[in-house]
């Protein structure tokens, strides 16, 4: 009879350690899904980003763009500058014709007209041979178109009061660059002027 109750007691124990090894697995398995998860949910947490960092980053971005325009304003008339602000770096080539109304003024001595697309200011002077000049037509300090004053034979920038003369020198700051000056060649016969590097 004592046989009987070991032997029902070991068959017990056996049962008792197959359940406590399965346990033992299954606890294992989960364990492995949890880390598996967790490593899962780590990279996508580093792919993906929140609504609160997303906003953050797009109020910064528009921020700066805000800023950018707000102080690229302070040039002349709020466009925005060119990045190479030394001139026309030798490259100008053109010739205009005096009698189309665009350049008419020229005819007369002590005028200028700017030809925008070259970025050139051309002036004749106020002399007995009425000479021509031709420099680049913004100012070395912000790029603001500048003015030719038949008076004083020089030109003025209407942004902050630099001067430069009629060669183009700095006569009074803020600029502190020269203009860069062209050559000039008027042809009678045909009333035209070229100017060119």
């Amino acid at each position: 009879m004592y046989l009987f109750i070991y032997l029902d007691i070991f068959e017990n124990i056996y049962l008792l350690s197959s359940l406590i090894k399965e346990k033992q697995t299954m606890q294992e398995t989960m364990a492995n899904e949890v880390e598996n998860k967790e490593v899962l949910n780590e990279e996508t947490n580093r792919n993906t980003i929140d609504r609160k960092e997303f906003m953050r980053q797009v109020g910064l971005s528009f921020g700066a763009i805000m800023l950018m325009n707000c102080l690229q304003s302070c040039g002349d008339g709020g466009e925005i500058p060119d990045p190479n602000p030394t001139g026309n770096s030798g490259k100008v080539d053109f010739t205009i014709n005096i009698n189309a109304a665009a350049y008419a003024n020229l005819k007369n001595k002590g005028t200028a007209v700017v030809v925008t697309a070259q970025r050139v200011i051309i002036a004749r002077v106020n002399d007995t041979n009425g000479s021509w000049i031709a420099v680049d037509s913004r100012c070395t300090h912000e790029q603001t178109t500048i003015n030719y004053r038949a008076a004083t034979n020089d030109f003025l920038c209407p942004n902050h009061g630099s001067t430069f003369s009629s060669t183009g020198a700095v006569t009074k700051s803020p600029a502190t660059s020269p203009l860069t000056r062209y050559n000039t060649s008027f042809d009678a016969t045909n009333n035209t002027l070229r100017v060119f590097a």
